[in-house]
């Protein structure tokens, strides 16, 4: 078996660049193909040889490259929202990459500017997929996103404008300055602690205790000022925060301290105290840098959008611009084309087609449209071009509204996130009893300093910030390594879920098998009217299921002519028809028709996955049960099955996606993985949606997961992430609880003072980050 030379995968068939098959080097697909004849008019051919010399970071999938102008990114509402500028004035954008793999892929990128007119600099977060280039004003990033589609590369710019990018600057500046003068404060107190505590007295004494008192008041006043806030917050909300003892801590310490001061006692608190503000904010400010790492819940939106539509132009009407799907207004008009996705809800003015609207209604047949119809967002174009005038817009139209429903359940926390957030205001309660509790029994016996100072002792060392770091550092940390080998989830709450699965349907295409399908064995039963390639070719031509790119691939090279086609309709998994030259042609699983009689009948084939069967045995052995959902021809299913070594009794074929839909909807604990486009009436109706192939954009709107790169591994992988993320969470809630029981009991004894507080609850935060990072042994095997 031939590997395709740019993307590594199967070559089935292989597509040669040259006649000679001896001299040629064997390509997947068109696309592949294409961006190798880029790169070497470009003089980038290095790049194959640094691919080569280095080891893969993730996986890649064969290149689609899509035609686009990307204009809208010149657009100056646009280019305001989604970049931002530096210091130099020069203008910055960020995009996500697809098909980013390996340290050739960080070479190639940051080799933008040195083709790509001004251009100033072009670099890659090789984790996250994230381009960052900057260019100058008379720059355009329709250039660079342009550049980077023909590279292979489809660009999805992430909204970094100037008003967040300054405010994250101001706020990372400020959250470093409290660090600082918290570290430099505190480290000087201790110098002058020390001095104390090895027995200095009189003028001595005094003076040190002033200095002490000196150096902690910017701290205990401007660095301390986030928990203040935070408590205070809480206090108006009529709610428990983790910063109300610590605050409660920090008050009486100071006026303690302050108190000592004045009535001539050597001994205050401020080196326990500024030590606990310097280690409280690294810790925090660390905690935040990790949760920055990774694509958010709002870069993910902006997936989901349709990212250029053509707008008619309001000074020439008759003429249409490219504009980002967001600036849409109430009014507009818009023109769908063939294949393209609606993204208003509207009316027809011109035009008619047909129309799938599976993603929001779960039906597969298409539904033909016509001046003065209503059109709904998320309902794809599948024939003729249309005009439509926008009525609802963005959050307000039907998809956005559903859309609006999936935001709130990224923002919504999985249940266990809930738990201990729970547990922790709970335990903070608590907290306050027991040094209630704690003051009362130590002042009985007459040691008003001591039980003042136990009680403080307790209120610092049990505060939950390690309960309540315990869940969300891991899910954060497995969101972004998932992220770095390709695999993107939509929220925490997906990783829990993914944990409970106990039954996988997969749709065998682009999963188990190579997805490249070829026909073969067609055999002609009677001669038509029009010649079957050219029904072949205005049928398939404007279908993007993998057969009828299997049958264009077939009849390429033959004489083709482009022909009237009327009534167009294509239905999911079952296939297209259409009138030309007044006869009916349908072309589905079981042949080609023309007028309902059987013309012309093939099989298709694809090849199995090399590393499927091992794959499914490892899957297998997680205690999940496996089945395959197909609509392909019951031989073509158990066959693969066979050679997977599945049982046939779990192989179902000839299925309709209604009838997938409807299987998925009556096993709990289900997860369906299959194509984001043509199964995703499945994906949106199992617990778990794991989309494998098809655009980012239209299968994050199905599916909960999306793979970059196909095959079972990756779902291997998801099966490993949830059980030992799961697994890590559980062992962090122990480690914490177990922490503040001991910390209870140490406190009652009198075995710590606000000192060794001070610096024991930072470590229990550090111990749960260890934890998190360490992860378990299968963890660290997944990320190498």
């Amino acid at each position: 078996m031939e590997l395709c030379v740019h993307c590594d995968e199967a070559a089935i068939p292989p597509i040669y660049q040259e006649d000679d098959k001896q001299m040629a080097m064997p390509f997947c697909c068109q696309g592949c193909l294409t961006v190798y004849n880029v790169l070497h008019e470009k003089g980038l051919e290095s790049y194959y040889e640094i691919k080569n010399n280095s080891a893969a970071f993730k996986r890649r999938s064969p290149v689609e490259v899509k035609s686009s102008q990307f204009t809208f990114l010149d657009d100056a509402d646009f280019t305001k929202e989604f970049s931002y500028l530096d210091a130099n004035g020069h203008r910055t954008m960020e995009f996500y990459l697809e098909g980013i793999h390996c340290l050739a892929c960080l070479w190639l990128i940051e080799k933008l500017p040195e083709f790509v007119p001004d251009v100033i600099i072009s670099k890659l977060d090789l984790e996250r997929s994230v381009a960052t280039v900057v260019i100058t004003e008379n720059g355009k990033f329709s250039q660079v996103a342009k550049e980077f589609n023909h590279l292979g590369y489809r660009p999805h710019p992430l909204k970094r404008n100037q008003d967040v990018m300054d405010l994250k600057t101001k706020e990372e500046r400020m959250a470093l300055m409290r660090i600082g003068v918290a570290g430099a404060a505190s480290g000087n107190i201790m110098i002058y602690a020390v001095s104390l505590y090895a027995g200095a007295t009189d003028h001595f004494a005094q003076i040190f205790n002033s200095l002490t008192v000196f150096f902690a008041i910017p701290v205990m006043v401007f660095s301390a000022y986030p928990f203040y806030k935070n408590a205070w917050s809480a206090i108006k909300n009529k709610t428990l925060s983790i910063d109300i003892p610590i605050s409660l801590a920090l008050i009486t310490g100071v006026a303690m301290g302050l108190f000592h001061l004045f009535t001539g006692v050597t001994e205050n608190y401020f080196d326990s105290l500024t030590t606990l503000v310097f280690l409280l904010l690294l810790s925090r400010y660390f905690l935040q840098k990790i949760q920055e790492k990774g694509l958010s819940a709002q870069d993910l939106h902006y997936f989901y959008q349709s990212e250029s539509v053509l707008r008619a132009d309001e000074s020439a009407p008759s003429e249409f611009v490219e504009i980002h799907s967001k600036f849409i207004k109430v009014g507009d008009i818009l023109k769908i084309r063939a294949g393209e996705f609606i993204p208003a809800d509207g009316e027809i003015i011109e035009g008619s087609s047909n129309l799938n609207n599976s993603l929001l209604t779960g039906e597969s047949v298409p539904v033909k449209a016509k001046v003065g119809q209503k059109v709904f967002s998320g309902t794809q174009n599948i024939d003729h071009d249309l005009l439509i005038r926008t009525e609802k817009v963005q959050d307000e139209t039907r998809l956005g509204r559903l859309l609006k429903n999936v935001e709130n359940g990224w923002a919504h926390r999985s249940q266990i996130v809930d738990l201990t957030s729970k547990v922790s205001k709970y335990f903070t309660l608590a907290v306050f009893f027991l040094a209630a509790a704690l003051f009362v029994y130590i002042y009985q016996k007459g040691d008003t300093k001591f039980a003042l100072e136990q009680a403080i002792t307790l209120l610092i060392v049990t505060c939950p910030c390690a309960l309540a770091l315990a869940t969300p550092l891991t899910f954060t940390r497995a969101l972004s390594k998932a992220s770095e080998q390709g695999i993107i989830i939509k929220s925490d709450e997906v990783i829990e879920k993914l944990a409970k699965i106990k039954n996988i349907f997969i749709d065998k295409t682009g999963t188990i098998t190579h997805g490249k399908l070829k026909i073969i064995n067609f055999k002609t039963h009677k001669e038509t009217a029009i010649p079957l390639e050219d029904i072949i070719f205005n049928l398939e031509s404007r279908s993007r299921h993998p057969v009828a790119v299997a049958l264009i691939d077939f009849i390429k090279g033959k004489t083709k002519r482009t022909l009237s086609t009327d009534d167009f309709q294509e239905r999911l998994g079952q296939g297209v028809s259409g009138k030309i030259e007044n006869h009916f042609y349908e072309i589905n699983k079981s042949g080609i028709f023309e007028d309902q009689v059987l013309a012309a009948t093939y099989q298709v084939e694809d090849t199995v996955r090399a590393d499927s069967q091992g794959a499914l045995k490892n899957i297998l052995a997680h205690n999940r049960k496996v089945q395959i959902l197909s609509g392909d021809k019951a031989e073509v299913v158990n066959k693969i099955a066979g050679e997977i070594h599945l049982p046939t009794e779990y192989a179902l074929s000839e299925l309709s996606p209604e009838e997938k839909s409807e299987m998925i909807k009556s096993t709990p604990h289900s997860m369906m993985v299959g194509d984001g486009a043509n199964d995703a009436i499945a994906l949106s109706h199992a617990d778990v949606g794991v989309a494998v192939l098809g655009a980012m954009d239209i299968s994050l709107r199905a599916a909960d997961v999306y793979l970059t790169t196909p095959g079972l591994i990756p779902v291997e992988k998801l099966i490993i992430l949830s059980e030992q993320t799961m697994k890590v969470i559980r062992r962090n809630l122990v480690l914490s609880l177990l922490y503040n029981l001991a910390s209870v009991i140490a406190a009652f004894m009198g075995l710590i003072n606000p000192l060794t507080a001070a610096i024991i609850m930072p470590l229990s935060s550090l111990t749960v980050l260890l934890s998190t990072v360490i992860g378990t042994k299968e963890l660290r095997s997944l990320w190498k």
